[in-house]
């Protein structure tokens, strides 16, 4: 039997009232300088009047802000009801322990592997900028590792060869994630049944996307993730047959055309970067549409997730969109939620 989450829903429909609506990251969107998007900003709560009217500094304060309203929500689910809706952060974790695990692969900048985070209590700001301080995927498996983090342990193993591969360690730790996720979805509703099983179609969805050109049956079983509901293991085997993305974006849009991901594969896909910010607009659409269905389940809990999440995205972009000088234009039409 699914757990009562009336309060919690309440709570959440209370802070989504807090994120900024599509007039407000317009009208950021515009400013002409940093120094005025710093005093927007400033204006609405998200910084500190006196904080530096820098890129980074102004990305670093839309990223704290962000991580107080995902420990108020934290701090709801408490007893029985934290193990319901713990996928709704470890989905954050999860995306931020591969996010860390490339940035530490290609070598790029501390604060660069931190761009578009959102810090939980399990892994906040001081972990995050840890881990992101690690100068290789196999030093941040093992910060992990010690911390006892969930999603770190089961890492070990595929980093711990002479020559360890990030592909491998991306695909242990989605399945990790899915794994943990699909065992404990019931106790929380339908919704978030149903929540877990799009996380892992958009998954596998990403992976056929990447891999088709390689035309190795063997990449069926090397990266295919269980748990999800449309994309089955048949479907993925068929996806690895096709020859041009195309194709291969055709038939995800047939496969998906009943799912919550079904808009974001119509129409042309110009980059995958584009796609992303399609997945996720469908699937803020998807909770929003749960939300009249059935408004005592989980969605409005998942929906303010992913709406902070993509808040942070959008305010990322404006930040860097002005910084260099973008035409607002520009910068609204890569934004999640225009």
């Amino acid at each position: 039997m699914a757990l009562y989450l009336g309060d919690i829903n309440t709570r959440a429909r209370g802070l989504r009232t807090h994120l900024l609506p599509a007039s407000d990251l317009e009208r950021l969107a515009r400013a002409a300088s940093l120094f005025a998007l710093q005093r927007e900003l400033s204006g609405l709560g998200y910084v500190r009047s006196d904080a530096p009217a820098t890129a980074l500094s102004l990305e670093r304060a839309v990223r704290r802000h962000a991580a107080r309203y995902m420990a108020i929500l934290e701090r709801w689910c408490t007893d029985d009801r934290r193990v319901a809706l713990a996928v709704i952060f470890e989905d954050e974790d999860r995306r931020s322990i591969q996010a860390i695990l490339r940035g530490a692969q290609q070598g790029t900048a501390t604060e660069a592997r931190m761009a578009g985070l959102v810090p939980t209590t399990s892994l906040p700001e001081r972990a995050l900028l840890t881990l992101a301080a690690q100068p290789t995927p196999t030093d941040v498996i093992r910060m992990l590792a010690l911390w006892n983090h969930p999603l770190g342990t089961p890492l070990v193993a595929a980093a711990s060869g002479p020559h360890p591969s990030l592909f491998e360690i991306e695909v242990e730790l989605q399945r990790a994630f899915a794994r943990r996720a699909s065992a404990r979805a019931q106790l929380g509703g339908s919704q978030v049944v149903e929540y877990v099983e799009q996380l892992v179609d958009v998954m596998n969805t990403w992976s056929a996307l990447l891999h088709f050109v390689e035309r190795d049956p063997a990449i069926v079983d090397m990266t295919f993730v269980e748990g999800g509901r449309w994309i089955t293991r048949d479907v993925f085997h068929k996806l690895m047959l096709l020859e041009t993305r195309p194709q291969v974006e055709k038939r995800l849009a047939w496969e998906l055309r009943r799912s919550a991901l079904a808009s974001a594969l119509r129409g042309d896909i110009e980059n995958l970067a584009q796609l992303e910010n399609r997945m996720l607009r469908a699937q803020i659409d998807w909770q929003k549409r749960m939300v009249r269905v059935d408004p005592s389940g989980a969605a409005p809990i998942i929906g303010f997730a992913i709406e902070l999440r993509a808040e942070v995205v959008n305010l990322r972009s404006i930040i860097w969109g002005v910084a260099l000088q973008a035409p607002a234009a520009l910068i609204q039409a890569e934004m999640v939620v225009a």
